[in-house]
């Protein structure tokens, strides 16, 4: 970089993070590259891993802490690894992580897990595994953590959606796919389920408000052209 005047008053202005990434950060990166390193993203052969750096990166990016960071990069283990809460935090430990640190992560992980890692994971438990989900995001307060990791992985994959149908495709052929357990037509009802609840439960929140306004455009934009349904049983 230069050492012109303006650069250096442009250094001078420059702040400091919120935080600092230390062993904890380390430990979640490190775990999360080891545990998903054979699993790619549904529709491709993109490393899964990308997903969960772009949802830490959304985290850190909207003001969460580090916790909730380390939450982000582990956010899918237990209902996709089989990795339970307990397991989780020795393995954080034991890659030098405070365990108080890594029981807060493990809560949060917890927390924003979808259903049980012996949850089927197909059509037959789909609705009511959403319907779970939805029901326990409705009674967090705007200060619980857990509130922004889940909105930063849902606004990423919504996100990855919508490149989909700006390229061409159309959201009934893309949830027509044998890798999603429900058609288009239950994902409006879902995403846009939970464009409301992030709306209600994150209003107070600041830092997360542009996240939020980022899933309900995505939404609305993928399923334009899908017809509302209520409910699924």
């Amino acid at each position: 970089m230069r050492n012109t005047p303006v650069t250096h008053l442009g250094q001078m202005a420059k702040a400091a993070p919120r935080w600092r990434s230390g062993l904890l950060t380390t430990a979640a990166l490190g775990l999360a590259a080891e545990k998903f390193a054979d699993k790619a993203r549904k529709g491709g052969d993109t490393p899964y891993l990308s997903h969960l750096l772009a949802v830490s990166a959304l985290v850190m990016e909207h003001d969460g802490s580090e916790e909730q960071a380390a939450a982000g990069l582990l956010h899918d283990i237990i209902e996709d690894i089989g990795v339970s809460t307990g397991e989780l935090v020795d393995l954080l430990v034991a890659r030098g992580a405070d365990r108080t640190a890594a029981e807060r992560v493990a809560t949060i992980v917890d927390a924003t897990t979808d259903g049980q890692a012996n949850d089927k994971r197909n059509s037959t438990d789909w609705a009511k595994r959403k319907r779970a989900y939805i029901e326990r995001l409705t009674t967090k307060p705007v200060t619980d953590p857990a509130l922004l990791v889940s909105l930063a992985d849902k606004v990423h994959n919504a996100e990855a959606t919508l490149a989909q149908v700006r390229s061409g495709q159309s959201a009934n052929d893309i949830y027509a796919s044998a890798e999603f357990n429900a058609k288009a037509s239950e994902q409006k009802w879902y995403y846009t389920t939970l464009a409301g609840v992030f709306s209600t439960q994150l209003a107070g929140d600041v830092g997360a408000q542009p996240l939020v306004h980022r899933l309900v455009a995505a939404v609305d934009e993928i399923f334009i052209d899908v017809t509302e349904i209520g409910a699924p049983r």
